[in-house]
């Protein structure tokens, strides 16, 4: 499935999380081996495939998408992929979604509206587990406008361990929220 949705999206020219950086979420998954998944953002559900796919076998993943068709195309694609039981889809504003969201999560990724990272992280953190990972997307395409996320999670007091990984022509932030935080 993530082949076919490669190849539709490179002809089509619309912007997914791809196999490098596909690489490094399911190695930052089998690593963490998080149980409670957020996706912000999921455009086709390219990444919420690989995410869902990669969780151990009882993880969940909830995915918000603010376009409604965009989230039922998301529903069609984890069902074709045999990962329905395991993703919930949340049509809607995730700055409104996410404070409603039951429980606790211990891995996100953040590939919506860029100005709102810093705030999409901030109702988060409440929900976040020690130890959760927190992967931003466009981090180098969309520096400026991701530039307070990247101050907050970087200069966080030793809050966050934070890392770039860069992918040439763009770059995602993998920050892990530690036990406590460092003095």
């Amino acid at each position: 499935m993530l082949r076919l949705m490669e190849r539709a999206t490179t002809l089509w020219a619309i912007p997914i999380i791809g196999r490098a950086k596909g690489r490094l979420i399911a190695r930052l998954i089998d690593k963490h081996r998080p149980a409670n998944a957020l996706e912000i953002g999921s455009l086709l559900g390219y990444s919420a495939i690989l995410i869902a796919g990669s969780m151990p076998p009882k993880g969940r993943l909830t995915c918000i998408e603010a376009n409604p068709f965009l989230a039922s195309l998301v529903e069609a694609n984890v069902e074709t992929a045999g990962l329905a039981k395991r993703v919930r889809v949340v049509p809607g504003d995730a700055l409104r979604a996410i404070p409603l969201l039951p429980g606790r999560f211990d891995f996100a990724l953040i590939d919506a509206e860029k100005e709102d990272y810093l705030e999409y992280l901030r109702q988060l953190e409440p929900k976040l587990r020690p130890g959760a990972v927190v992967v931003a997307d466009n981090t180098g395409i969309a520096r400026k406008r991701v530039g307070p996320y990247l101050e907050h999670v970087r200069d966080s007091g030793g809050r966050y361990a934070s890392r770039e990984y860069d992918f040439g022509d763009d770059a995602m932030e993998v920050s892990v929220l530690r036990e406590s935080p460092r003095r």
